[in-house]
């Protein structure tokens, strides 16, 4: 049996035989891999597509295909099938390729129109299907199509993806915001329980920072804050999160800190911070923090709720012993402890744990 004719129908007058330079919409860039399966006579439709600027890698068997995907993340694949039918083997390969943020348009080259609803069925967001035989243009034509539709999908995905940031960010300091860190919380101390092992939340609040907007103008007041939250971000593990709860009020979560860990975190901060002088020509300010820090140990009985309720209580401590302190919750706050710490008087215990 003679081989299968290429199927562009012959003597097309408009088949292109040269690149554009100037078509920005093609690029060698562009690898299209081409799965012959079916082992068709295909040169003329392979010469004609790097005529037209793309990068062209054939394959005539399924194994081969695989070795290829392994290696190669096309921009779009054009499917010659052995067989096409529901669930077949080169329908699946072709989902696997797939991925949510990535997807790679298929065209498919089917006998005819009896094997269309095997390609609608398919589990593959941008696809479409040409029938033999076929012309070299219309084929061209499908496959800018499905490039520019996977191009503005990337694009969307991409603007998405900033958008869903700018909702999660707080607009000022591009912190965490209130809302976003509340549901981290909960993960997080839903996974330190599953696995008992320690989380702490630190309550971090600016030092006089109503007299700063009092005496100054608000847009100084926001500058404080830009560099409080930069400082914060500087000192914390990249494991770490750190959040705005609005106005002067800050909030660090430490996976996996014990909490000697965390009142050492707490310390570094606070020192960070407490270098800090915001200067903008009008107005200068030294900066202090007050934090509280408080610890679940992945076994006791506490929510939280709870867990929130004492790192405020010990914020309110901290204030109250003078601000620029540490203070870590214990079971009785009112008591001296070596709990507390400042610039001054650090305890024996958390300076050696550092």
């Amino acid at each position: 049996m003679a081989p299968p004719p290429d199927w562009p129908k012959p003597g097309s007058s408009n088949i292109l035989t040269a690149q554009d330079p100037a078509d920005d919409r093609r690029s060698l860039q562009t690898e299209i891999l081409v799965l012959n399966h079916h082992r068709d006579e295909m040169k003329s439709t392979l010469a004609t597509l790097r005529q037209q600027g793309y990068g062209v890698t054939e394959t005539q068997s399924i194994i081969e295909t695989h070795r290829v995907l392994a290696k190669v993340r096309p921009s779009l694949i054009l499917l010659n099938p052995l067989v096409l039918q529901p669930g077949s083997i080169e329908l699946e390969l072709l989902e696997d390729v797939q991925r949510d943020d990535d997807p790679v348009p298929v065209i498919m080259i089917l006998e005819n129109l009896d094997t269309v609803h095997a390609a609608a069925r398919s589990q593959i967001p941008i696809r479409d299907f040409i029938t033999k035989p076929f012309a070299i243009e219309e084929l061209m034509h499908r496959i800018e199509l499905k490039l520019l539709s996977r191009s503005k999908l990337l694009e969307l995905q991409q603007r998405a993806t900033e958008l869903e940031g700018q909702v999660l960010e707080d607009f000022k300091t591009g912190l965490i915001n209130d809302r976003h860190f509340k549901s981290i919380q909960a993960i997080e101390f839903k996974r330190a329980q599953r696995h008992a092992t320690p989380l702490s939340l630190l309550l971090v609040d600016v030092d006089d920072f109503k007299a700063v907007n009092d005496s100054t103008e608000y847009a100084f007041g926001d500058e404080v804050l830009i560099h409080v939250a930069h400082s914060m971000k500087q000192t914390i593990r990249t494991t770490d999160y750190a959040a705005r709860f609005g106005g002067d009020e800050f909030a660090l979560l430490l996976p996996h800190t014990t909490p000697e860990e965390a009142v050492l975190t707490a310390n570094r901060v606070r020192r960070a911070i407490s270098s800090l002088q915001v200067e903008d020509g009008s107005y200068s300010m030294h900066v202090t923090v007050s934090i509280g820090v408080s610890t679940f140990d992945g076994r006791s009985r506490i929510t939280l709720e709870d867990l929130r309720h004492q790192a405020n209580k010990a914020l309110h401590e901290a204030k109250l012993r003078g601000k620029d302190q540490v203070w870590l919750h214990s079971a009785s706050d009112d008591s001296e402890s070596p709990n507390a710490s400042s610039d001054t008087s650090e305890s024996t215990s958390q300076e050696s744990a550092n």
